[in-house]
């Protein structure tokens, strides 16, 4: 078998593998880098899995600012938006439209904020995806799309290699890397290598969470197939095709009515995503063909009640997304687990506050079945940090993770789980690379302070605590 030395290997690019590889390869411009993906484009759930916009929150002093800027002077790209309907029981949509006279930095909280005033950012995902390769590009990341990892071999404490499988049926081959970063979504490497992982929800006595249930549950955070419609000008109805005619599809429809998130395109399309389209429990129970076999009949199902009944006749159906969004899987359980408590108790009062790396104040926040305590988790009052530990695996020193699968309670991800806090675990775990490569070091090696320093978190803290009156 062939065999490919690198560096740093890089599995999966999405957010996090984005935001591992650009800061990387800047910061250690030496540095041998190979990402490998097994879609076609860059981005993940944000591009491809059609959640094609940033929720409301904030961001870190992270490279999103370069992509938001650089987007903006393309056409149609990219922009600010503002919810004009919020969701009800009469009408259970929620629509947010590009608001010209919106910053973006006033897209950059939200706890603590009215809800009239916060602000998404809406983009183009073929847009986005290509000018995330561009960079990565010109940084000089080897980037490989169709590819994904088959196996993995480990000695000790060290990941020594993994087999790489392209898609279009060419050989497999060896990848030999001093250090590995996973920023597949459900940690796949991680659990390729034997790593702990949690599912679903912890039981209080685990952690003791205010909100946890008193026993686990195999019940994860509902995943959703998302779809875009395109303006037309005369009214009318899309043919129901004949998968979304079956009674139990019809019966899902009319006994869920299940809320839409309806965001605009720069273009004037709409990007539909709907809360949930499937338990999360349910679709992990499945293969991922079925899963998403029955989630298309329900979305075109979903689609036809809201031409015919919620006044969007005015738009045609364009196209499915080719991944589906998937909220939470497989978490690694790390050195240090993000629990409730530290996301409730905020950047003042949480534990490990001084090895924060990066930032979130999106609401606790589960959608589909659930047991925890109380009807919704709900907003949070600050923001808080995600320690560098959460990044880290117990069992192994070569390899750090950066995605919705590193190391947080099911509570704790509910919220820190958003597209620009990925991207930043991913900038996070792309610095202590080359710090650790540079150093000859490994992951636990690394000074905090140091990266800290290097991803401009005290700075960004003390602005945080001035400018939000902490």
């Amino acid at each position: 078998m062939e065999r490919y030395e690198t560096d740093i290997l890089i599995v999966g690019g999405g957010s996090g593998g984005f935001g591992a590889a650009i800061r990387a390869a800047r910061h250690d411009p030496t540095a041998r880098i190979l990402l490998i993906e097994s879609l076609q484009m860059l981005g993940g759930t944000s591009t491809a899995g059609g959640v094609n916009n940033w929720e409301p929150g904030i961001g870190g002093p992270g490279v999103h600012y370069e992509l938001y800027e650089r987007l903006s002077q393309q056409p149609e790209a990219i922009g600010v938006a503002k919810t004009v309907h919020f969701y009800s029981r009469e009408e259970p949509y929620g629509f947010s439209r590009i608001d010209p006279e919106s910053s973006y930095e006033s897209s950059l909280r939200r706890s603590a904020t009215p809800r009239l005033d916060w602000r998404r950012v809406h983009f183009e995902p073929e847009l986005m995806a290509n000018l995330m390769l561009e960079m990565l590009q010109s940084a000089g990341v080897d980037v490989r799309f169709g590819t994904r990892f088959t196996d993995v071999q480990v000695k000790g404490r060290h990941i020594v290699s993994v087999v790489a499988q392209p898609s279009d049926g060419g050989d497999p081959y060896e990848i030999r890397s001093k250090l590995y970063i996973d920023c597949s979504g459900g940690g796949h490497l991680a659990r390729a290598a034997e790593c702990q992982v949690s599912f679903g929800e912890e039981p209080y006595d685990l952690y003791e969470e205010p909100s946890a249930p008193e026993t686990p549950a195999p019940i994860v955070n509902g995943v959703t197939q998302v779809y875009r419609v395109s303006k037309v000008d005369s009214p009318g109805v899309d043919p129901l095709p004949e998968a979304a005619q079956a009674p139990e599809i019809q019966q899902w429809a009319a006994e869920n009515n299940p809320a839409t998130a309806i965001t605009e395109y720069p273009n004037g399309d709409l990007c539909m995503n709907t809360l949930p389209t499937m338990q999360g429990a349910e679709f992990h129970g499945l293969s991922y063909e079925e899963a998403q076999r029955i989630s298309h009949a329900r979305m075109y199902a979903q689609w036809h009640r809201l031409q015919t009944q919620y006044g969007f006749d005015h738009y045609r159906f364009h196209s499915m997304f080719p991944l589906v969004g998937i909220r939470e899987s497989h978490r690694l359980v790390g050195r240090f687990v993000l629990k409730e408590h530290d996301v409730r108790a905020g950047l003042l009062h949480q534990e490990h506050a001084d090895e924060v790396i990066a930032f979130s104040d999106h609401a606790l926040d589960t959608h589909g079945e659930r047991r925890v305590k109380g009807p919704k988790l709900g907003e949070l009052e600050q923001p808080y940090g995600v320690p560098y530990d959460c990044l880290l695996p117990q069992e192994y020193d070569n390899l750090i993770t950066a995605s919705r699968g590193s190391s947080f309670s099911h509570i704790g991800a509910s919220s820190c789980r958003l597209s620009r806090t990925m991207m930043a675990l991913g900038e996070a775990a792309g610095v202590a690379s080359a710090l650790a490569l540079g150093q000859n070091q490994l992951y636990p090696d690394v000074s905090i302070p140091q990266l800290r320093s290097e991803l401009d978190i005290p700075a960004f803290t003390e602005k945080v605590i001035r400018e939000w009156n902490l």
